[in-house]
This record gives structure tokens, C-alpha cells and sequence, in this order.
């Protein structure tokens, strides 16, 4: 090794940038080749180019990039020193030596890798560096953020850089060390991969579980866990699995996977068969769970030591076994199921506690997948101040044996504070114990300037909001669920940002990103401005609804929200949907929305347009319609999809939690004009349902945890125009609909 870097330090007049004093030399694996070509980039953009460094006084600089065989026992290890005029970066392997560099950049150069559009780079006519001595090992051995399409395809070079291991499930590229990665059918949900519907239905039935008394398979069913051929079927096809996953990494010269998945479907049709309620009796539904897969990860173990298995504690297996532990090579991925807005210390949270300690009692390997989202379409990006209580969670999660944490957490464009939530989870990734406070100061110092101290404030009182409100955010909560802030409240969290936008007024970037930390208060300001939902709630509306609040934080947004989306590759699709939001607020700020008269003297629930979610942003449009009560309508234009939206005309309700469904067709239409009602039937809502407005789903109104659980009669107001419906009718074909009401049954007579 001595005499390998003699050599290399012997090409220095190759090596050497622009004759400057500098010089980067590396070893030859990819990773290690990247690391210097990022060390050699920031050098030259900090000294604008002269690469004039110094290190405790001494120059020229040599920056030697290296896999340690010191740092061998240390997964992901990275180590900073100084020796003279030679500085080495070395790493246990080359996502290691690219630790290194990322480390020597933003602790000791001043650099900040803020998001994969935005950076900090200082700028000094001579980098000086002191005498040089780090070392670092990332605490939690999984460290990954899933962020979905919307992230930047960088072949992973940001996460690397924020010191993740594994980017959006393997898309960190070899030049950038690899991930450390699921191989085939996918990183979860995978069951049904494992034991395919159309390869054994037929002849094994009784593979598959028992539901409601007949054999169900695919994706919508789950295996029956006690059946004993399983354990064979399953790791014959793991096998084969494992086989193509290191022919793909072999071809694309990245590091082969380690992590295989074999997790339940997503749904609750666990099997009711007499031989798995027994088991689930004995050990719970979990322990049924480990029962299937500790017999394939036994044979595992055997043939391939290095693989784990990994599978979910989540829906029906969140709840940890009872007399049954894991194998040591299986991995379960524990789903919390709490109040992500709260500490996980708060009492709200004690459930998940209690959760993750037994868990951590029967396996060695735990890892946690979190949630940093609302997946309901429209409560996306709505504000919880979650990142007050990261040091806790992170803390709590080292204390109890956890081992690795995926976060969920997509959706950049309209997330609420996405760049400071995503420093600190990749920071307490790294290390747990750090001080979250002081981290997300730093961070915010630096990215929101003066602006910073009013931006804190604004959260700690947004935060104050939610504690005083007691609302419990989930991850799939629908927006109605973060309007927990009274209007006095949501009056003094808008001056702190009045105060921070006056603090940058003056720099059109600062201001821009202030604008950006200030969307998500802004949607909830004119969210309000929707139509109550029940029918009681038409009188005074001043403690929940500010016009004029209302009426700024449109105007903001109408000025800042699309500009900021120019960034993303897919741009277009993030425009048109903000746009559609935006006209959403517009058309409610306009004007006055008229009650039912149908349901006069009745006690309902009513739904305008302007809450129901749209699928189809070519097809379907809010539109202003006098015709209407409600004074506006969602269009679908049969045109733009005739497929879908040509006759018959189907709704329906959908239970997602069963996972059932109930159609409506429509194929007789009134030939006068106008609005008409049209009965959906008697439900009584489930956690969560849709009741979708076309056959598409383009159009759809979603429900979950609606405080309601006396049955509902649904009803829609629906007006059909056009020769596609009407004899006769010239005017373009077209579906208008403005409401959806639902009564309650003991109401009607």
C-alpha cells in the first residue's frame, strides 16, 4: 500500500489543477475516483478556481483519497488527517471515502449541501485549514430516505453527501459507493411475489389465505403462514431472486444486495384457517408471520449468510409475537402508527413505545420505517412542526435497539419545510445523540439568514397550536385534520413571518425561500375559506375563517408558488396542480355558497367541488356555474378521455379498509336542464373510504377518521350536458359536478 501511494504521489505534476499548489490523487474504484472529483470541484469553486490551500500553514497540499484496510471492521467509516502537506480522506469502503470528502467540505471548508438544487459555497482567494484530525462512523448501519419521483436524478450523489446509504431503494450508483440495497421483486409488500397467483392457485389453493371461508390470492390476500410446503416454495424463489439481484449489480458494477423483502401484502385479509388461528393465538399474528419465515431464513442462514430477510410490522403483524423471537438474519421493519406531529415521548405515543421496546426484545435486527408525510391529496404539505421533536424520537429509537430507519418522505415540491427536516433526519441518522436544537439552528442561520429567529418562532407556535388543539396528525391524514390553529393563532404565526420577510427583505433569495417556509401556513389561511362541511356550522365562522388572512396568503402564493416549482424536471405536472389548487381558493373567495335545498329541515353533511380531489388535470377543472347552488362545479370534458368518460356514467363508494366496492351506473339521463340528484346509497363510513365521480377515479371525494359513525345516505348533484347525454344538445359534452351531501339516516322520515 506504502509503495502504491509513492506512486501516485509521484504523479503530481500529472495531477497538479492549473499548476496550482493543490493536488487531489485517489485510488481506482469508482467511489474513490468520485470522491476526488467532488474535492477537486469544491476546491476549485472555493477559490474560484486558484485551488490555493493551505493546511496548518503548509503548502502545496496533497489530498490522497483512499479505502482504508485501518477502517475494515467499521461499515461506512470514514477518517480525516493531516500529516504535513498530505491530507488523507480514506473510508471503510467507497461510500467511506466519499463520507470523507463531504465531512472535510461542510465541517472544516464551511460548505452546505442544502437540497440537490441549493447550496452554500464560501468563496476565499486561499482555503486555509487547520491541522487535520476526524473520524466518524454513521450510528445507524440503514440509512435511507424514500423520496419518491420527485427527487432529482442524480445517481445519488446528494444522498451520499448527506451520508445516506441508500437513496429511493438503490439509486445510489456505483461512482458514489453504492447502496446498501433490496434486491428483486422490490423493498416491499412482496408476498405475493413470492408465491404467484397464476403459477400455483390452481393446483395449491390452500397456499393462499382463508377469507370469509374460500381461498383468496394476489395482492388483495395474504399466504396462509402455516402451511408447511410454504417455507420451500418461498426460498426456492428467494433463491432465484438473490441470483438475479447479483447478475444486476454485477453488470452494473455496484455492490451486490444484501436486503431481500418478504413482507405482507398491503390489506388485512390475513388467513382465518383453523391451523393459522391457532398460531395466531399462540404467538399473535406476527408470530404466525415469523413462524413461515424463520423456517426460510433457518435454510437461509445455510446457503447464503450474508442475506437478510427483511418484513414489516405493520397492520395486522405491527403488534410484536408472543413466545416466538426472529431468526438472527431476519430484519423487521417496524411502521409507526402515531401522532407524527407530537414527541414520541408525549402520552399520545405510548402505544408506539411500547411497540418498538417489545419488538426490540424479540429481534436482534430492528429497523424503523418512519413517515414525514400526509398522503392525502390536498393535506400534502400542510404544516406540522415535527422537526421540533426529532432529537427525541431519534434518541429514543438508539435507546431501544433500533438499527436502521427509512423515512418516507416525498413529495419536495409541496412539502411543509422539506430542506430543514431532511438536514436533521440524515444528521441524527449519523448520530442520534447529537443536539437537534443546535443542528437545526445552524441550519437555519444559514439558509434563511436574518430571517431564521422569526421562522423558529413561527414553528414553535404553529407547534403550540397543535398541543393546545390536541390533534393527532397521521400520516394519512386529509387536510381538514390540520386545521387545528384558531385564527388568533394562525393571525400571530403570519406577523412572525411578516417579521421574517421584512429581515430579508432585501435579498431576493433569502425571500424567496422565507416564501417557501411560509406556504404551507398560507394554504392552511385560504383552506379555510372552503364551505363548512356540516350543515349546522353556516352561522358565525369568525373564530375558524380570517377573509383578509385569507386573502394575503392567496396573494402570496400566487406570486411565489409557481416560480419556485421551475426547479423539477416534471414541472409541468407540479404547475398545473398548483394551479388547480389556487383556483380552487379563487373561485371560493369569489363568491357565496347556497345550502341544499333538498335537504332543507334535514341534518347532512355537505361536500362542495372545491374538496374533492382531482386525478385528471386534463380532463377536469373547478369552473364557476350559476346553475349550481354551490356556485361552482368540477367539468370533466368527455373529450379528453372518451374511454372514461363517454356513457354510462359510473360512481361508487369504496371501502379502504375492506377494500371493497359498491358501483353506481348511471345510463338513463334527464334531457332537462340543470343539476340533479342522484342516490349513491346508506354507508357507514370506515377509517377511510372514496367516493369516486367517474369511472376514471379522475374525480374523487376522500373521507378518513370523519367523526361520523351513525349511517349516511349518500347523495351527488350531477349535471350532464352535451349530444353524449342529451338529444339534441349542442353544447360541448361535458359532467358537472358540484356536491356531494350525505344525510343522517335517523333524520329522514
Amino acid at each position: 500500500m506504502k509503495k502504491l501511494w509513492l506512486l501516485l504521489l509521484g504523479a503530481f505534476a500529472v495531477l497538479t489543477l492549473h499548476s496550482a499548489p493543490c493536488v487531489v490523487v485517489s485510488g481506482d474504484t469508482p467511489g474513490e475516483k468520485s470522491a476526488a472529483a467532488l474535492l477537486r470541484e469544491y476546491l476549485g469553486k472555493i477559490t474560484n478556481g486558484t485551488y490555493e490551500v493551505k493546511v496548518n500553514g503548509v503548502t502545496p497540499v496533497i489530498f490522497r483519497i483512499m479505502i482504508s484496510p485501518e477502517l475494515a471492521d467499521k461499515p461506512d467509516a470514514w477518517s480525516i488527517s493531516s500529516q504535513g502537506r498530505v491530507v488523507t480522506l480514506s473510508g471503510n469502503n467507497e461510500r467511506g471515502t466519499v463520507y470523507a470528502v463531504s465531512h472535510l467540505l461542510e465541517d472544516f471548508c464551511g460548505v452546505f449541501f442544502f437540497t440537490p438544487y441549493e447550496e452554500y459555497v464560501p468563496s476565499h482567494e486561499v482555503l486555509e485549514l487547520p491541522a487535520l484530525s476526524a473520524t466518524g462512523q454513521p450510528y445507524f448501519i440503514y440509512r435511507h430516505i424514500y423520496r419518491g419521483n420527485t427527487r432529482k436524478p442524480d445517481n445519488g450523489r446528494f444522498a451520499a453527501l448527506r451520508i445516506l446509504n441508500n437513496d429511493n431503494t438503490g439509486e445510489i450508483r456505483g461512482e458514489y459507493g453504492g447502496s446498501y440495497a433490496f434486491g428483486p421483486p422490490r423493498f416491499v409488500h412482496t408476498m405475493w411475489s413470492y408465491v404467484p397467483e397464476e403459477k400455483y392457485f390452481a393446483d395449491h389453493p390452500e397456499y393462499f389465505a382463508l377469507v370469509n371461508n374460500s381461498r383468496r390470492a394476489g395482492r388483495e390476500s395474504q399466504l396462509c403462514f402455516s402451511n408447511p410446503d410454504l417455507p420451500e416454495v418461498i426460498y426456492n424463489q428467494l433463491v432465484n431472486y438473490i441470483a438475479q439481484g447479483d447478475r444486476s449489480a454485477a453488470g452494473r458494477r455496484i455492490p451486490r444486495p444484501l436486503l431481500y423483502d418478504i413482507s405482507i401484502n398491503d390489506n388485512w385479509n390475513f388467513c382465518r384457517c383453523e391451523a393459522c388461528t391457532a398460531l395466531a393465538e399462540r404467538h399473535g399474528y406476527s408470530g404466525a408471520l415469523l413462524h413461515l419465515l424463520n423456517a426460510v431464513a433457518r435454510k437461509l442462514k445455510v446457503s447464503h449468510p450474508d442475506i437478510r430477510i427483511t418484513t414489516l410490522a405493520y397492520n395486522f403483524t405491527i403488534e410484536a409475537p408472543k413466545d416466538i423471537v426472529a431468526e438472527d438474519n431476519i430484519i423487521i421493519r417496524l411502521c409507526p402508527r402515531m401522532n407524527q406531529a407530537a414527541s414520541i415521548m408525549a402520552e399520545e405515543n405510548r402505544g408506539f413505545r411500547e411497540q418498538l421496546i417489545n419488538w426490540s426484545k424479540v429481534c436482534k435486527n430492528l429497523f424503523i420505517w418512519d413517515y414525514a408525510v400526509t398522503y392525502i391529496k390536498g393535506g400534502t404539505g400542510m404544516p406540522f412542526a415535527s422537526e421540533l421533536y426529532y432529537g427525541e424520537r431519534y434518541r429514543f429509537y438508539a435507546d431501544n435497539m433500533v438499527r436502521g430507519i427509512m423515512w418516507e418522505h416525498p413529495f419536495e415540491p409541496e412539502a411543509d419545510m422539506y430542506e430543514l427536516k431532511f438536514y436533521l433526519e440524515t444528521k441524527l441518522m449519523e448520530d442520534p445523540y447529537a443536539d437537534a436544537a443546535a443542528l437545526m439552528e445552524r441550519f437555519m442561520r444559514a439558509y434563511y439568514g436574518a430571517a431564521a429567529p422569526e421562522i423558529l418562532a413561527a414553528r414553535r407556535a404553529l407547534d403550540a397550536a397543535r398541543a393546545a388543539s390536541g390533534a393527532y396528525i397521521r400520516f394519512m391524514s386529509p387536510p381538514q385534520e390540520l386545521q387545528y390553529a384558531t385564527v388568533a393563532q394562525l393571525r400571530n404565526i403570519q406577523s412572525c413571518f411578516d417579521r421574517a420577510e421584512s429581515a430579508v427583505a432585501g435579498d431576493a433569495l433569502l425571500l424567496s425561500r422565507v416564501r417557501r417556509a411560509r406556504k404551507g401556513i398560507d394554504r392552511v389561511c385560504v383552506f379555510r375559506a372552503l364551505p363548512p362541511v356540516f350543515s349546522s356550522n353556516t352561522g358565525d365562522r369568525s373564530t375558524y375563517f380570517d377573509r383578509e388572512l385569507a386573502l394575503q396568503a392567496l396573494a402570496r402564493l400566487k406570486e411565489s408558488w409557481l416560480p419556485h416549482l421551475e426547479r423539477y424536471d416534471r414541472k409541468a405536472e407540479y404547475i398545473a396542480a398548483a394551479q388547480h389548487e389556487i383556483s380552487q381558493y379563487e373561485m371560493v373567495l369569489a363568491g357565496t355558497v347556497r345550502a341544499a335545498s333538498k335537504f332543507a329541515g334535514m341534518t347532512f353533511y355537505d361536500f362542495t367541488a372545491a374538496m374533492f380531489q382531482n386525478h385528471d388535470l386534463a380532463a377536469i377543472t373547478l369552473v364557476s356555474d350559476p346553475e349550481s347552488e354551490a356556485g361552482f362545479a368540477v367539468k370533466i370534458t368527455v373529450s379528453a378521455n372518451p374511454g372514461m368518460y363517454e356513457p354510462p356514467f359510473v360512481m361508487g363508494f369504496r371501502d379502504r379498509v375492506a377494500k371493497t366496492t359498491v358501483n353506481v351506473k348511471v345510463e338513463n339521463f334527464p334531457q332537462e336542464n340543470g343539476y340533479h340528484w342522484y342516490r349513491l346509497g346508506v354507508f357507514t363510513l370506515p377509517k377511510a373510504a372514496d367516493i369516486f365521480l367517474s369511472r376514471s377515479w379522475g374525480v374523487k371525494l376522500h373521507l378518513s377518521n370523519f367523526p361520523e359513525s351513525r349511517p349516511l345516505e349518500f347523495w351527488v348533484s350531477i349535471k350532464f350536458a352535451g349530444a353524449a347525454f342529451r338529444e339534441g344538445d349542442t353544447a360541448e359534452s361535458a359532467i358537472y359536478i358540484d356536491r356531494v351531501v350525505a344525510v343522517l339516516m335517523e333524520k329522514i322520515k
